[in-house]
Parts: structure tokens; C-alpha cells; sequence
């Protein structure tokens, strides 16, 4: 599992080979509506195969939703959320310069955008059980 792990600062009685210090990738997209399902496809398709890149812990995305009877819509227009789960902030640079994250903008989600995408990143400790 290597450097990542960290056993100081958790404030939790876990055990410390269940807490990974990492950094998180988040990335809020709007996409537009006339996006076709094949358009889309390649997107998910396109997000998920960033899991080969070196570094890369985890990766999910997935379509937003508001469940209408209980939720207040606080989408602000979002409609697709991914998370990349990586090794350390050095993961996040090779990453964010990796050629094939950088194909995946320009052919899976630029087409399909109607804005800028929100993307935030933070270290944080993942707790698993």
C-alpha cells in the first residue's frame, strides 16, 4: 500500500491499515442537453479508464439526482459528478498530465459541456471498513 498510509491525526480507534491518506478529484459537469446516449457513454466510458492511470486509487462518476419528495434541488444545473481518488498530490500532477485524461476532455467531455467544469481537490484520510 506503500507511503500513503497514515496512522496520525485520525482521531479514530480504527485500525490504522483501514485509513489511506490520499487526494480526492472531484469534478461537477453540466452537460448539455441534447447529449446524445453515446455521447454520454463515451463520457463514463471515458472517466472510468482513468483508473490505469499510475497513481490512480479509485475513479467513479455518475449521473446527479434529486429525489423530488424529500431533496431540495441544489444541483445548480449539474447533471454528472466524478471522483478520482488518488495516491498523493505528486499522483494528482501526473494526472492532470497524462495524455489520456487530457483525450478524455477533448473527446468525451468538451463535446458534451455547457460550461467550464467545477473541480475541486483536497487531501483527506478515507476510512474503510
Amino acid at each position: 500500500m506503500g507511503s500513503y498510509l497514515s496512522t496520525s491525526g485520525t482521531g479514530s480507534n480504527k485500525c490504522p491499515m483501514h485509513q489511506t491518506k490520499g487526494v480526492d478529484h472531484i469534478v461537477l459537469l453540466k452537460t448539455r442537453p441534447d447529449a446524445t446516449p453515446e455521447q454520454i457513454t463515451s463520457l463514463i466510458n471515458g472517466v472510468n479508464s482513468l483508473s490505469t492511470i499510475d497513481g490512480v486509487l479509485s475513479v467513479s462518476i455518475g449521473q446527479v439526482f434529486v429525489e423530488k419528495s424529500w431533496m431540495d434541488d441544489r444541483t445548480g444545473g449539474v447533471t454528472y459528478a466524478l471522483r478520482v481518488r488518488l495516491r498523493d498530490k505528486d499522483a494528482l500532477h501526473k494526472y492532470q498530465d497524462d495524455d489520456g485524461h487530457k483525450k478524455i476532455i477533448r473527446d468525451a467531455v468538451a463535446p458534451i459541456i455547457t460550461e467550464k467544469p467545477v473541480a475541486v481537490d483536497f487531501e483527506s484520510h478515507l476510512v474503510m471498513g
